[in-house]
Protein backbone atom coordinates (compact mmCIF):
# COMPACT_ATOMS: atom_id res chain seq x y z
CA UNK A 1 0.00 0.00 0.00
CA UNK A 2 1.45 3.16 -1.05
CA UNK A 3 0.62 6.36 0.97
CA UNK A 4 -0.32 9.84 -0.23
CA UNK A 5 -0.82 12.77 1.44
CA UNK A 6 -1.73 16.34 -0.23
CA UNK A 7 0.19 19.02 2.03
CA UNK A 8 1.12 23.06 1.48
CA UNK A 9 4.52 24.22 2.90
CA UNK A 10 3.16 26.73 5.59
CA UNK A 11 4.82 29.22 7.86
CA UNK A 12 6.37 26.92 10.44
CA UNK A 13 8.47 24.82 7.99
CA UNK A 14 10.91 27.65 7.24
CA UNK A 15 14.07 28.72 8.81
CA UNK A 16 14.82 32.56 9.53
CA UNK A 17 16.34 32.66 5.88
CA UNK A 18 12.67 31.46 4.47
CA UNK A 19 13.87 28.29 3.19
CA UNK A 20 12.46 25.12 4.73
CA UNK A 21 13.97 23.16 7.55
CA UNK A 22 15.49 20.31 6.89
CA UNK A 23 14.10 19.34 10.40
CA UNK A 24 10.46 20.24 8.40
CA UNK A 25 11.40 17.62 5.25
CA UNK A 26 11.89 15.37 8.28
CA UNK A 27 8.99 15.59 10.09
CA UNK A 28 6.47 15.11 6.79
CA UNK A 29 8.88 12.44 5.70
CA UNK A 30 8.18 10.93 9.67
CA UNK A 31 4.71 11.25 9.71
CA UNK A 32 4.35 9.88 6.26
CA UNK A 33 5.97 6.85 7.26
CA UNK A 34 3.76 6.80 10.84
CA UNK A 35 0.45 6.81 8.97
CA UNK A 36 1.57 4.67 5.87
CA UNK A 37 3.03 1.72 8.69
CA UNK A 38 -0.54 2.20 10.32
CA UNK A 39 -2.54 1.26 6.97
CA UNK A 40 -0.09 -1.03 6.50
CA UNK A 41 -1.05 -3.19 9.92
CA UNK A 42 2.31 -2.68 11.55
CA UNK A 43 1.86 0.91 13.74
CA UNK A 44 3.71 1.73 16.68
CA UNK A 45 0.66 0.96 18.54
CA UNK A 46 0.45 -2.59 17.11
CA UNK A 47 4.41 -3.45 17.05
CA UNK A 48 4.75 -2.21 21.03
CA UNK A 49 2.36 -4.81 22.29
CA UNK A 50 4.84 -7.15 21.06
CA UNK A 51 7.56 -5.69 22.56
CA UNK A 52 8.94 -4.15 19.09
CA UNK A 53 9.16 -0.96 17.22
CA UNK A 54 10.86 0.07 13.85
CA UNK A 55 14.13 2.70 14.61
CA UNK A 56 15.19 4.75 11.77
CA UNK A 57 19.31 3.83 10.95
CA UNK A 58 19.67 5.60 7.74
CA UNK A 59 18.27 8.13 5.69
CA UNK A 60 19.59 9.37 1.89
CA UNK A 61 17.59 12.45 0.33
CA UNK A 62 18.11 13.61 -3.06
CA UNK A 63 17.16 17.14 -3.87
CA UNK A 64 16.20 18.26 -7.01
CA UNK A 65 14.08 21.75 -6.07
CA UNK A 66 13.51 22.53 -2.32
CA UNK A 67 9.65 23.64 -2.47
CA UNK A 68 8.45 27.45 -0.80
CA UNK A 69 6.44 28.91 1.33
CA UNK A 70 2.27 28.70 0.36
CA UNK A 71 3.66 25.71 -2.19
CA UNK A 72 1.17 22.94 -2.39
CA UNK A 73 2.74 19.42 -2.70
CA UNK A 74 2.49 15.84 -2.81
CA UNK A 75 4.28 13.31 -0.20
CA UNK A 76 4.30 9.58 -0.97
CA UNK A 77 5.79 6.81 0.88
CA UNK A 78 6.05 3.17 0.37
CA UNK A 79 7.83 -0.15 1.62
CA UNK A 80 10.54 -1.34 -0.36
CA UNK A 81 12.77 -4.17 0.01
CA UNK A 82 13.34 -6.78 3.24
CA UNK A 83 17.10 -7.12 4.04
CA UNK A 84 19.05 -9.25 5.88
CA UNK A 85 19.22 -6.68 8.85
CA UNK A 86 17.00 -3.73 7.86
CA UNK A 87 13.54 -3.01 6.13
CA UNK A 88 14.12 -0.29 2.76
CA UNK A 89 11.31 2.33 2.75
CA UNK A 90 10.98 4.88 -0.08
CA UNK A 91 9.41 8.20 -0.77
CA UNK A 92 8.55 11.34 -2.78
CA UNK A 93 7.63 14.89 -2.32
CA UNK A 94 6.49 16.26 -5.58
CA UNK A 95 4.28 19.42 -6.74
CA UNK A 96 1.35 19.58 -8.15
CA UNK A 97 2.03 18.84 -11.54
CA UNK A 98 3.54 15.63 -10.84
CA UNK A 99 7.42 16.56 -10.79
CA UNK A 100 9.51 15.29 -8.49
CA UNK A 101 11.13 17.67 -6.04
CA UNK A 102 12.87 15.69 -3.47
CA UNK A 103 12.88 11.95 -3.04
CA UNK A 104 14.91 9.49 -0.45
CA UNK A 105 15.60 5.97 1.02
CA UNK A 106 15.69 4.99 4.36
CA UNK A 107 16.38 2.27 6.40
CA UNK A 108 14.47 1.06 9.45
CA UNK A 109 16.00 -1.79 11.92
CA UNK A 110 13.57 -3.74 14.42
CA UNK A 111 14.10 -3.29 17.94
CA UNK A 112 12.77 -4.92 21.21
CA UNK A 113 11.82 -2.41 23.40
CA UNK A 114 12.24 -4.01 26.26
CA UNK A 115 15.99 -5.28 25.33
CA UNK A 116 16.91 -2.23 23.57
CA UNK A 117 18.29 -4.98 21.24
CA UNK A 118 18.14 -4.88 17.36
CA UNK A 119 16.10 -8.15 16.09
CA UNK A 120 16.33 -9.53 12.59
CA UNK A 121 13.72 -9.10 9.97
CA UNK A 122 12.69 -12.43 9.75
CA UNK A 123 12.06 -12.29 13.44
CA UNK A 124 8.51 -10.29 12.60
CA UNK A 125 5.63 -11.83 12.97
CA UNK A 126 3.65 -9.59 10.55
CA UNK A 127 4.14 -9.90 6.53
CA UNK A 128 5.11 -6.66 4.69
CA UNK A 129 4.49 -6.75 0.91
CA UNK A 130 7.63 -4.61 -1.07
CA UNK A 131 6.25 -1.88 -3.62
CA UNK A 132 10.34 -2.01 -4.73
CA UNK A 133 11.97 1.72 -5.73
CA UNK A 134 9.60 3.31 -8.01
CA UNK A 135 12.19 5.53 -9.59
CA UNK A 136 13.87 6.39 -6.50
CA UNK A 137 17.53 6.62 -7.60
CA UNK A 138 19.19 8.26 -3.92
CA UNK A 139 20.30 5.37 -1.91
CA UNK A 140 21.96 5.44 1.41
CA UNK A 141 25.38 4.79 2.77
CA UNK A 142 27.35 4.20 5.70
CA UNK A 143 28.69 7.81 6.06
CA UNK A 144 33.07 7.88 6.43
CA UNK A 145 34.58 10.88 6.93
CA UNK A 146 37.13 11.66 4.59
CA UNK A 147 40.85 12.10 5.98
CA UNK A 148 41.37 15.59 4.41
CA UNK A 149 38.99 17.98 5.56
CA UNK A 150 39.18 21.12 7.52
CA UNK A 151 36.37 21.72 10.83
CA UNK A 152 34.79 24.66 9.84
CA UNK A 153 32.13 25.23 13.15
CA UNK A 154 31.31 23.71 16.02
CA UNK A 155 28.88 24.47 18.92
CA UNK A 156 28.07 22.52 21.86
CA UNK A 157 23.57 21.05 22.33
CA UNK A 158 22.01 19.79 25.81
CA UNK A 159 19.35 17.94 24.76
CA UNK A 160 16.10 18.93 25.99
CA UNK A 161 12.41 17.59 27.26
CA UNK A 162 10.73 19.08 24.25
CA UNK A 163 13.05 16.88 21.68
CA UNK A 164 12.42 13.27 23.00
CA UNK A 165 9.83 11.00 21.30
CA UNK A 166 7.85 8.55 22.51
CA UNK A 167 10.64 6.49 22.82
CA UNK A 168 12.39 8.89 25.47
CA UNK A 169 15.17 9.91 22.92
CA UNK A 170 15.94 12.39 21.27
CA UNK A 171 13.52 13.04 17.62
CA UNK A 172 15.14 12.05 14.69
CA UNK A 173 13.72 14.61 12.96
CA UNK A 174 15.74 17.51 15.56
CA UNK A 175 19.09 16.30 14.24
CA UNK A 176 17.82 18.58 10.92
CA UNK A 177 18.33 21.50 13.79
CA UNK A 178 21.30 20.74 14.99
CA UNK A 179 22.56 21.12 11.58
CA UNK A 180 20.92 24.29 10.66
CA UNK A 181 22.13 25.56 13.87
CA UNK A 182 26.12 24.49 13.15
CA UNK A 183 25.75 25.70 9.56
CA UNK A 184 24.48 29.24 10.75
CA UNK A 185 27.65 29.88 12.81
CA UNK A 186 29.14 30.65 9.23
CA UNK A 187 27.26 32.64 6.79
CA UNK A 188 29.93 31.62 4.05
CA UNK A 189 28.71 28.00 3.98
CA UNK A 190 26.39 26.91 1.55
CA UNK A 191 22.72 27.38 1.71
CA UNK A 192 19.74 25.24 1.35
CA UNK A 193 18.89 26.03 -2.02
CA UNK A 194 22.41 24.75 -3.04
CA UNK A 195 22.22 21.16 -1.74
CA UNK A 196 21.95 18.43 -4.24
CA UNK A 197 22.02 15.57 -1.49
CA UNK A 198 21.54 14.76 2.04
CA UNK A 199 22.74 11.33 4.01
CA UNK A 200 22.27 10.88 7.54
CA UNK A 201 22.80 8.07 9.64
CA UNK A 202 21.25 7.68 13.15
CA UNK A 203 24.22 5.35 15.07
CA UNK A 204 23.34 5.90 18.81
CA UNK A 205 20.42 7.18 21.11
CA UNK A 206 20.74 11.08 22.69
CA UNK A 207 18.43 11.05 25.85
CA UNK A 208 17.53 14.08 28.26
CA UNK A 209 20.30 16.53 29.27
CA UNK A 210 22.97 14.54 26.85
CA UNK A 211 25.50 17.19 25.86
CA UNK A 212 25.74 16.33 22.27
CA UNK A 213 28.99 18.50 20.71
CA UNK A 214 27.90 19.03 17.15
CA UNK A 215 31.00 19.82 14.60
CA UNK A 216 31.01 20.93 11.17
CA UNK A 217 33.82 20.09 8.44
CA UNK A 218 34.64 20.90 4.84
CA UNK A 219 36.09 18.51 2.36
CA UNK A 220 35.57 19.71 -1.70
CA UNK A 221 31.74 20.05 -2.53
CA UNK A 222 30.41 18.57 0.35
CA UNK A 223 29.94 19.15 4.12
CA UNK A 224 30.48 16.43 7.03
CA UNK A 225 28.70 17.05 10.18
CA UNK A 226 28.95 14.66 13.42
CA UNK A 227 27.71 14.75 16.75
CA UNK A 228 29.45 13.41 19.63
CA UNK A 229 28.63 12.42 23.38
CA UNK A 230 31.97 12.53 24.89
CA UNK A 231 33.74 9.36 22.58
CA UNK A 232 30.39 8.27 21.36
CA UNK A 233 29.49 9.04 17.90
CA UNK A 234 25.29 9.68 18.11
CA UNK A 235 24.94 10.85 14.31
CA UNK A 236 27.03 11.81 11.15
CA UNK A 237 25.17 13.25 8.16
CA UNK A 238 26.87 14.33 4.93
CA UNK A 239 25.65 17.37 2.54
CA UNK A 240 26.67 17.74 -0.91
CA UNK A 241 25.94 20.95 -2.49
CA UNK A 242 26.95 22.75 -6.00
CA UNK A 243 24.95 25.39 -7.87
Amino acid sequence: MIYQKDEKISFYDLDANGDVKLSALLRHINEAAFYNAEELGIGFEKTLKIDLAFIIQRIGLRIFKMPVLKQKVVIRTWPGEITRSAFKRYGAICNEEGNKLIEWESLWVLINVNERRIKRPNTFPIEIAPYGKKGVEIETRKIVLPKEKELNTSYKHTVQFSELDINMHMNNAIYGDLIANVLALNTALPSVKAWKDVQFNYVNEAKLSDEVVVNCYQSNDSLYITGNIEEKTIFTAAIRYGE
